[in-house]
């Protein structure tokens, strides 16, 4: 069993709570999948959803629908169909701080970004921001570096770490690191 394996196992366990016997069938991503997120859309004006985004193998879509609307650029207002592939490794991010009863909400600094204001955030030509497939985000009290072990460990894509800004960013592309 692999490290991936071996978290979502025990993700799985800490989901299914006071049912053991059912636990070893499942895991924690037969459970459905809920994001709490919450974002500054404007300075002082803060935008939270908690939410099942997925759930009996498909996608629960008015939670799948709002957790779009806060991963949308907020500079544009455009909102797009995002990567479920992003939001399961939020939701991995999530249930691992739920597993050590740490229960807070993932910070979202940006989601899907149009192109200018990817070149304004001095994002790379060909960035997943500009296709809904990136997210950059801090989570209340954890170390940026703890926040990117913990992505990177999850094995879902590239995770680029900003000790100096305070964030780390996590997207559903080919695994890669990076430090800003």
């Amino acid at each position: 069993m692999n490290r991936r394996d071996c978290l979502l196992f025990s993700l799985g366990l800490i989901a299914l709570g006071s049912h053991p016997a059912t636990a070893l069938a499942s895991t924690f991503w037969d459970q459905p999948r809920k994001l709490w997120l919450k974002r500054e859309v404007k300075p002082g004006v803060w935008e939270e959803i908690n939410e099942v985004y997925f759930e009996k193998g498909g996608l629960r879509w008015p939670g799948y629908v709002r957790a779009c609307r806060i991963l949308r650029d907020v500079h544009t207002g455009k909102v797009a169909q995002m990567s479920p592939a992003l939001m399961d490794i939020l939701a991995g991010i999530q249930g691992w701080f739920s597993l050590h009863d740490i229960h807070v909400p993932i910070i979202v600094l940006s989601g899907l970004r149009e192109a200018k204001t990817n070149e304004d955030a001095g994002g790379v030509k060909d960035s997943a921001h500009l296709r809904g497939g990136a997210c950059d985000l801090t989570v209340p009290g954890v170390p940026v570096e703890y926040l990117s072990k913990l992505a990177l460990y999850l094995q879902g894509g590239g995770v680029g770490v900003y000790p100096t800004r305070s964030f780390i960013h996590v997207d559903d592309g080919k695994m890669r690191s990076w430090r800003g």
